[in-house]
């Protein structure tokens, strides 16, 4: 598949954000997503708090020392007691959720833990805010997945119709989302972005780190699709900078989705060949053919953020592999 004409970024975080100074809570912030996001607001001046269940070594959130700067909180986000003493003892005043249970792979082995993590813990994180009249803003990460297989340019007004376990739980946690701003005027923001890479990404069953972990150990990838599965691919530092805006705009925001994609779409062995490209390395593969029921094609209208949000993706594709590339380099010595 091709891809459109990289363009630079319509517009810039301002560095004096809102977000300064403030007591903000980052759920999943140990995870890929999570931790480029507590970097940012930590950049901009942000009192970072991070909930999480899991620390893994040598993590993005471990080798950039955000732990030092931030303050750990191991803990589920489902445990809704345990997560409203949080909230309220730390004065928060900005919720960006995104811990969740994201493995595809993994809901259809385990669904009742999918459907628990990504719905009742979304609930969880609505209630807490709805209780805590500080609470300014709340971003909910939800995913192009919720669109289910009409996924073709999908814009913010287009049926959520997630099909299968992963992808019905965002679909319903994005609409609870929209129901707590509809029924009790709560300042939520919902985000669907597409298909996220870049440093960081530990679970390799997802094709970047799949590819970066094959390359630099001379392993063969397995392709569980065909390998025709067509993926709008967008890079975590655009995503982190998405989600800021989110927050940082929540009075023109509020009560809204917003998709974000880089514009660039691919199948799995085109995504090969341009990272071959990128990396001057060869990987190589073979096809299983044995996931029969992924969406077939996933791309995403961003024009809504561009004119609400003055935002765009700054990296290209072969920028982002780059910058990917390097950081699992030091992650595998």
């Amino acid at each position: 598949m091709g891809k459109r004409p990289f363009l630079e970024s319509l517009g810039e975080i301002t560095m004096d954000s809102p977000l300064k100074n403030q007591n903000v809570l980052v759920t999943g912030g140990c995870g890929l997503v999570g931790a480029h996001v507590v970097e940012r607001l930590l950049a901009l001046g942000a009192k970072v708090f991070v909930l999480d269940i899991l620390l893994k070594p040598k993590s993005y959130f471990e080798t950039r020392k955000l732990r030092e700067k931030s303050e750990l909180i191991l803990q589920d986000v489902r445990d809704l007691a345990k997560f409203k003493e949080v909230v309220f003892k730390n004065g928060i005043s900005h919720i960006f959720h995104l811990a969740a249970q994201a493995l595809v792979p993994l809901a259809y082995k385990e669904p009742e833990l999918t459907l628990d993590t990504n719905i009742m813990g979304t609930v969880n994180v609505l209630e807490a805010a709805r209780e805590n009249s500080k609470v300014e803003a709340v971003v909910v990460a939800s995913s192009d997945k919720a669109y289910g297989k009409d996924c073709r340019d999908a814009r913010e007004d287009q049926p959520l119709m997630g099909g299968h376990p992963y992808d019905v739980s965002k679909s319903a946690a994005d609409l609870i989302t929209t129901a707590y701003y509809e029924t009790y005027n709560l300042p939520v923001v919902v985000s669907r972005f597409a298909n996220i890479f870049g440093p960081g990404d530990l679970n390799f069953d997802r094709i970047v780190p799949g590819i970066m972990k094959a390359v630099i150990k001379n392993e063969t990838l397995e392709i569980r699709s065909d390998g025709k599965f067509v993926r709008d691919y967008l890079y975590v530092k655009d995503v982190a900078d998405g989600y800021v805006l989110l927050a940082e705009k929540i009075g023109q925001t509020k009560g809204q989705a917003f998709n974000f994609s880089a514009g660039y779409n691919y199948n799995v062995l085109d995504l090969i060949e341009e990272a071959e490209k990128a990396i001057g390395r060869k990987c190589g593969y073979k096809i299983l053919n044995s996931q029969k029921n992924e969406i077939l094609f996933q791309s995403l209208n961003y024009e809504k953020a561009a004119k609400v949000l003055n935002w765009q993706a700054k990296y290209g594709l072969e920028e982002g592999i780059k910058d990917t590339y390097d950081w699992y380099q030091g992650y595998f010595k």
